[in-house]
């Protein structure tokens, strides 16, 4: 058994070293791979049969993390494709298209207006959208494609793993083609209903950021509309499919400059009333915030903020400028985000290349290492 870990500042091969070998003095009689083994496989839950820790990728402790600042490569991110679908309706995938446009909304909105009648559509979104919208557009380039494949939300957990404590679990394959998939491994939606209106009032920020016609038909508000950006991180190319929420004009539209339209994220966050609150919409959101954003190039953030479930106010952030507004606070670095994100990578580029195999990569308690499973058969 192999550990995979992060990479110090000098010169190292692509696939480092374990930095979390015990001592000889507390090292168990069964030896360096029996105590990692045994660590490594407290990952797994007991609901996780069927699962065999291969390998582990060691998270850096917060007094670690000065190590791994340096700049790392990131390419800016350019579209290949735009697809969109409604959820639950298979036979509404469709290529090409525009998001809606942006329109300001007033403050003073509810934000649980048709919560009581609103009912969530059934996710049925697979990795074949995005395959699907690649090959349509460009036909030869999977078959020649080394990198990654996935829905930027398994990338949004991955870069925020050395900040933020949330559990996840993706699954990882090698396909013949010689190209590595990224798969979402869902969760329920919450039950309770404080999770549900919390989940609901976002979704309320975005239709009332995006009014649609009166002559729409009801299911095609519910319309996501994506696109697959190529990027490069480090070592690594990617094609990153991602929903994006908002245009910011027409399609068509151009600026006294003749720039075109940019795309919009939406958010919401409780309305910030004291400086232990500000501290903590530093810590989490913006950082959740910027990597959503950056990684796919989107370069406006709306975020509404509300006061209980009223739309307080509106205020925009710009995606590039928000590492600038958290830094010499201690709280994060977004290059540590993208060096750890570029050797994780690369370990699992290394564990996970049998195509026969299907694996997944796990987070969770106690938060020390990403843990590299293999299905058995």
């Amino acid at each position: 058994l192999v550990a995979c870990a992060m990479k110090p500042r000098d010169d190292r091969p692509k696939v480092p070293r374990n930095l979390s070998r015990p001592s000889k003095r507390s090292r168990p009689s069964g030896g360096r791979n029996a105590s990692i083994t045994d660590g490594l496989q407290k990952h797994l839950t007991q609901n996780d049969g069927g699962w065999k820790v291969i390998a582990g990728f060691k998270v850096p402790r917060r007094y670690e993390l000065g190590n791994y600042e340096r700049n790392v490569k990131f390419s800016k991110p350019s579209q290949l494709a735009a697809f969109s679908r409604i959820k639950g309706r298979p036979d509404s995938y469709s290529i090409g298209g525009n998001p809606p446009v942006y329109t300001e909304p007033k403050p003073g909105a509810s934000l649980v207006e048709g919560f009581a009648e609103y009912k969530e559509p059934v996710d049925d979104s697979t990795l074949d959208s995005v395959t699907d919208a690649v090959k349509a557009k460009y036909p030869k380039l999977l078959p020649e494609f080394k990198g990654f494949v996935s829905y930027r939300n398994n990338l949004n957990k991955i870069l925020a793993t050395p900040y933020l404590r949330n559990d996840y679990q993706i699954l990882v394959q090698r396909t013949q083609e010689g190209w590595t998939r990224l798969d979402i491994v869902k969760t329920p939606d919450p039950v309770d209903e404080r999770s549900r209106r919390f989940m609901y009032m976002g979704r309320r920020f975005e239709d009332i950021c995006t009014p649609s016609s009166s002559t729409e038909a009801a299911d095609e508000k519910n319309r996501e509309h994506c696109v697959v950006m190529r990027i490069k991180l480090g070592e690594h190319e990617m094609l990153v499919g991602a929903e994006i929420d908002a245009i910011s004009a027409p399609a068509d539209a151009k600026d006294a400059s003749g720039k075109g339209p940019e795309y919009v994220e939406l958010k919401t966050s409780a309305l910030i009333e004291s400086s232990r609150q500000q501290n903590s919409f530093e810590r989490y959101k913006l950082l959740k915030f910027w990597i959503q954003s950056f990684l796919v190039g989107v370069p406006i953030i709306k975020c509404g903020f509300r006061k209980g479930e009223i739309l307080h106010k509106i205020e925009t952030f710009k995606t590039l400028k928000i590492p600038s507004m958290v830094r010499g606070k201690g709280v994060w670095n977004g290059n540590v985000c993208l060096n750890f994100a570029n050797q994780l990578l690369s370990c699992i580029k290394h564990k996970c290349s049998d195509p026969t195999k299907v694996y997944k990569i796990s987070f969770g308690a106690p938060w020390d290492r990403v843990s590299i499973c293999e299905k058995l058969s």
